[in-house]
């Protein structure tokens, strides 16, 4: 079968197919396109980090349940013991078990369903999860530290109850002083790596809606621009990926 130029579109044939107004919005739609991709890449990687942080103090939350479970069941108070430091140890058992139990679930959670969301989403779902991540760290962390300083005052009962009183104070002032001590340089710590949240850097506007974008960015084509024109614009701007135009436009006739 033989064809002949005639048969050709008209925008394959004229030597410059597209506007360069048309030319400077694909420019603009690669630009987009690619500052997207890579803030998208960063925010993964945010939400790696996330991941990782809530995955450390579950486990470290885990281990801390475990001590309080073996402390209230195998632990045998004394009959002649006070009462009121038995009670006083039960209560801070039941507090360090309650605590650190909560603390796993909620990063268990946390963990699952914001990589769920972020994988699964729709548009935009990757900055939600990580921003949804962000914000229960407080929460997260407050939990783990309740549950730290119960097990340290649980310890200080068992102190209290076996021991005599001189042995008993000497280690009592020991716990006293670890709790003192993690609850200055977790301040100072804080203090160290606190910045103001307004300075941070937000890609907001860049991974918003895909679609209100590349709506806007398509519009910059003009309406006389056919689909095949863009399409055609895009192998040009992208050969790549689209692969070279099936028909060579300085060409006058092919034989198929």
């Amino acid at each position: 079968q033989v064809f002949h130029s005639r048969d050709l579109p008209t925008y394959v044939l004229s030597p410059r197919p597209l506007s360069a107004a048309a030319m400077l919005a694909a420019d603009k739609l690669l630009l987009t396109s690619t500052i997207r991709k890579n803030a998208t890449e960063l925010k993964g990687k945010e939400l790696e980090l996330h991941k990782t942080n809530f995955d450390a103090v579950g486990t470290q939350a885990a281990v801390l349940a475990g001590f309080a479970v073996t402390a209230l069941v195998e632990f045998h108070v004394p009959e002649n013991a006070n009462q009121f430091l038995t009670g006083c140890y039960y209560v801070c058992t039941i507090i360090t078990l309650v605590a650190n139990l909560r603390c796993v679930s909620m990063t268990t959670c946390i963990t699952v369903m914001g990589t769920g969301l972020a994988l699964r989403g729709p548009d935009g779902s990757v900055v939600q999860a990580v921003e949804g991540m962000y914000e229960q760290r407080y929460t997260v962390f407050l939990s783990f530290g309740v549950g730290i300083a119960a097990s340290l005052l649980t310890a200080c009962f068992i102190c209290c109850i076996l021991m005599d009183i001189v042995p008993a104070i000497l280690c009592c002032g020991l716990l006293v002083w670890a709790m003192v001590s993690t609850a200055r340089f977790t301040r100072q710590y804080y203090r160290l790596f606190h910045f103001n949240e307004a300075h941070t850097v937000s890609f907001d506007d860049i991974l918003g809606s895909s679609s209100t974008n590349n709506e806007a960015l398509l519009r910059l084509l003009g309406s006389g621009v056919s689909s095949d024109q863009i399409v055609s614009l895009m192998r040009s701007v992208l050969p790549s990926q689209l692969g070279r135009p099936s028909v060579d436009r300085h060409s006058d006739e092919h034989m198929v």
